[in-house]
């Protein structure tokens, strides 16, 4: 059993307030997702900290419901993830300092051991509490922490609740080095609740070899036996021969880490049956829904970057037809991948250096440490007692440190300032970046015609412009240089969903204009009818970089 500083199981599981936040494909969505709703409604799509989205599914009735869980977290790797961002159009190197592509962090995978198997210990006995008893567990890894996501299975599901350790072999011609042999192949840990766990393994079954089937054809003896065949293919094993995603196949996403269709396909279909509830709380590009969408199965993904959300309902309505539509719901309402770019502005106009090796503080500023705190939501005092917690631990430490935030609890700083003056070692001086004019972020800006015709139920909406300070600043360019080289405004723009009976309450997505190929530009303009004369439409914009700006229609 593996011991680390901190471990503690988890005693309680929690209900987080679920909003619905944008539909697809349903008529009567619920305000929130219970199982028995679930039953007949839509699949599900949560954005949030998946520890409580978990924890809410076992409050609203998923325990013990869900067949088949396949994770691919994160693998500890010490690197960050990105992806390319490229404006739409025909691809052109930008006059001056500009770039034509940027690059866009999606996710961090930089941790201190012993937080990293905390964070995987405390999730997986709330997934081990939400398979049925005839469900199982894939989790997908490499060498990185494989020998430790193995004990943690171990003791979460029990030794004997093992099944398969697969290895997903891949031909890459990419990296290599002369000190080792090439790593070019994944693991997945395959674990089952019971003994009783679903696997349909003529499913699964792949083709013989043209040598075997001569042999079976002319009854010859083999390793001591006449070669029998099964017309439905030989039985699988446990290493996986299946190509990485090429850059020119259809179901690529140029999302960071993303899986082949074919893997996850052939996870689904071994084990789970077609009434099944299959879950991935780290959906990433969203495979595991598409798998499971394209074999029937209802389905449940989650993840805490809206990137990652984006992705995943753009797939899902533009390449597959869904019958049972889509709910998605902020957990929480906490959104990662802007706190990601709020900090990455911070470090940059404040200069803090930053510092790769160190797991908690962010970085220096003049001689002090620098901690920046979640810039989506106020300082807390329980920010700082994680602060002082971490100097506790280190004792010779004898730095201030300065805390970067967006806003904080009333009273705060005065008790901050008391408290220095008791303890001058380990100083914690507050810095709000709102009070000191540090503008984090600028919103996009859209100009949307509505043209509504009450007589014949129907709108004619046309986006005449738009333009995003987030990209300006990411592709490094001034506004004017921009005017000049991109000669359509639409270049920007990813994506158009449009709501033709908006409420204020979510987004329901009755069209969407998602172009094909990375060449073309949204048409900007769409006539629509309207249920019923006093509809309200409203129109959605997904920009190169996933900021949503919504427009809606004057009344």
């Amino acid at each position: 059993m593996l011991q680390w500083v901190g471990k503690r199981p988890i005693d309680t599981v929690s209900n987080y307030p679920a909003q619905l936040a944008e539909v697809y494909g349903v008529d009567n969505p619920e305000t929130e997702p219970t199982y028995e709703n679930f039953r007949l409604g839509p699949n599900l799509m949560f954005q949030g900290d998946n520890k409580e989205i978990l924890s809410t599914l076992l409050v609203q009735g998923f325990r013990g419901k869900i067949d088949l869980i396949y994770i691919d977290p994160p693998f500890a790797s010490g690197a960050d993830y990105v992806r390319k961002v490229a404006l739409r159009g025909k691809s052109k190197k930008l006059a001056g300092e500009g770039h034509s592509v940027a690059e866009q962090t999606q996710y961090t995978d930089i941790w201190a051991n012993d937080t990293y198997l905390q964070f995987m210990f405390e999730r997986l006995i709330l997934m081990r509490e939400l398979l049925s008893e005839k469900g199982s567990l894939y989790l997908h890894c490499d060498w990185h922490k494989s020998h430790l996501l193995r004990s943690l299975l171990d003791e979460v599901f029990g030794e004997d609740n093992f099944v398969n350790e697969i290895v997903w072999w891949y031909k890459d011609p990419s990296g290599g080095t002369t000190r080792s042999f090439r790593r070019k192949h994944d693991t997945l840990l395959f674990y089952a609740k019971t003994p009783e766990y679903i696997f349909n393994v003529d499913a699964v079954r792949v083709p013989y070899s043209e040598g075997t089937l001569k042999q079976a054809e002319a009854g010859t003896i083999s390793f001591g036996s006449v070669v029998k065949v099964n017309p439905l293919g030989k039985l699988p094993d446990d290493v996986f021969e299946i190509s990485i995603i090429n850059s020119q196949a259809k179901e690529r996403t140029d999302y960071p880490t993303q899986k082949p269709e074919a893997l996850i396909t052939r996870i689904v279909k071994a084990s789970s049956n077609e009434d099944s509830i299959v879950l991935d709380c780290f959906a990433g590009s969203g495979t595991t829904a598409v798998a499971a969408e394209k074999l029937g199965r209802r389905w449940i993904a989650a993840d805490l970057n809206k990137g990652a959300i984006q992705t995943t309902m753009k797939r899902i309505q533009t390449r597959l037809d869904a019958p049972r539509g889509i709910a998605h719901y902020r957990v929480n309402n906490y959104d990662v991948s802007t706190d990601i770019e709020l900090k990455r502005i911070v470090i940059a106009k404040y200069g803090v250096a930053t510092d790769r090796k160190e797991m908690f503080f962010d970085g220096t500023l003049d001689t002090t440490l620098v901690k920046i705190v979640d810039l989506t939501k106020p300082l807390t005092r329980l920010n700082i007692q994680h602060i002082k917690d971490e100097l506790d631990n280190r004792p010779d430490e004898a730095r201030d440190v300065t805390v970067l935030c967006n806003g904080s609890e009333l009273g705060f700083q005065e008790e901050l300032n008391t408290e220095n003056q008791r303890h001058p070692v380990n100083k914690i001086i507050v810095r709000d970046i709102g009070r000191e004019g540090v503008t984090t972020f600028e919103p996009p800006q859209a100009t949307v015609d509505f043209d509504v015709n009450r007589e014949e139920q129907s709108a004619t909406i046309t986006i005449r412009d738009y333009i995003s300070p987030t990209i300006l600043d990411r592709f490094d360019i001034e506004r004017t240089v921009f005017d000049e080289h991109i000669d359509d405004f639409r270049a920007q723009i990813d994506c158009v969903l449009l709501d033709t009976a908006y409420t204020g309450e979510h987004f329901t997505i009755v069209e969407s204009d998602v172009p094909k190929k990375k060449s073309d530009f949204i048409k900007g303009k769409y006539t629509v009818l309207l249920p019923h004369p006093d509809a309200r439409v409203a129109v959605k914009i997904i920009d190169m970089l996933g900021e949503e700006t919504v427009v809606i229609q004057e009344t």
